[in-house]
């Protein structure tokens, strides 16, 4: 509800919904249909323009607005899809770890997972999900990964793309080389080495992992990656991953790319305007 009121109250919000081009081929779509109807019941006598026609036009203007506006309200969440193929790919603005469905954790190629020691940030996703999910615990989730990398041919530093999964309190999680740690042990990663760790893991699911109902994906890299590029260039670049990848088979019925409230807020990012960069990207509907 928070985001509902911040968007509404943002002056970004009211420059798409009115000033921009989408918001303007709203508006004009809108009274088109109302000049239309008035135009045909004029031309069957039904009624007549009269003196009052400059009124009638902008009481029709005024409507017009106001419907493209309830039509526009703020959402926090959209979907395009690709009815040919049968998939789905969601943009929500949520918290991941209350997203349904298996959801990928992007990790280093160390897969270095200390957190109470320092080496991972408590604040970054990999630090969020030990505090949820293994609080006091941490040895546990080490134990795993170190389980699941000892079936990998090789050693760390691991391949970008290198996916592990961890299933933990009925859930799977996917853990997926993005980054690479410095000698002082930060993470940063490009945008080449998103596209490789999205490729391994889309492999990963479709070759080792089950067919999932949905898979969730941060719009990893914005954070502690230290991507410069702007959040709706790498959600565009996560679903054309995915919908390149699922031409060679289907990896889950609905890609849901999870957008953190605090970023949407902070950079201002509005789902219609996102909705029309996927579907003109995508080319889909």
């Amino acid at each position: 509800m928070k985001f509902i009121l911040d968007a509404i109250t943002s002056k970004a919000y009211w420059q798409y919904v009115l000033l921009s081009k989408p918001g303007v081929e709203s508006v004009l779509s809108i009274l088109g249909v109302f000049w239309l109807i008035v135009s045909m019941l004029d031309f069957f006598g039904l009624y007549g323009w009269g003196k009052g026609a400059p009124y009638v036009f902008l009481v029709l203007v005024f409507l017009s607005i106001a419907i493209s506006i309830a039509l526009r309200l703020p959402r926090k969440s959209i979907c395009v899809s690709f009815p040919q193929k049968d998939l789905t790919i969601e943009v929500r603005i949520d918290n991941l770890f209350d997203t349904a469905g298996a959801i990928m954790i992007s990790t280093n190629t160390d897969f270095e997972g200390d957190v109470s020691g320092g080496k991972i940030a408590l604040d970054s996703l990999q630090g969020q999900f030990t505090d949820r999910y293994f609080k006091g615990n941490q040895n546990e989730l080490l134990s795993q990964m170190l389980a699941k990398l000892q079936t990998i041919n090789g050693s760390a530093p691991f391949p970008l793309g290198t996916t592990i999964p961890i299933t933990t309190h009925g859930k799977t999680f996917y853990f997926t080389a993005m980054s690479e740690l410095n000698d002082r042990g930060n993470a940063s990663t490009t945008q080449d080495n998103v596209i490789r760790a999205l490729e391994g893991l889309w492999s990963h699911v479709r070759n080792a992992g089950e067919l999932q109902d949905a898979l969730a994906v941060p719009v990893v890299g914005t954070g502690r990656g230290r991507l410069t590029q702007s959040r709706k260039k790498m959600i565009s670049l996560i679903a054309q991953s995915f919908a390149n990848a699922s031409e060679n088979g289907k990896l889950a019925d609905t890609l849901i790319i999870v957008i953190r409230p605090e970023d949407a807020a902070n950079f201002k990012l509005n789902l219609y305007d996102v909705k029309n960069h996927l579907t003109q990207v995508l080319h889909c509907s």
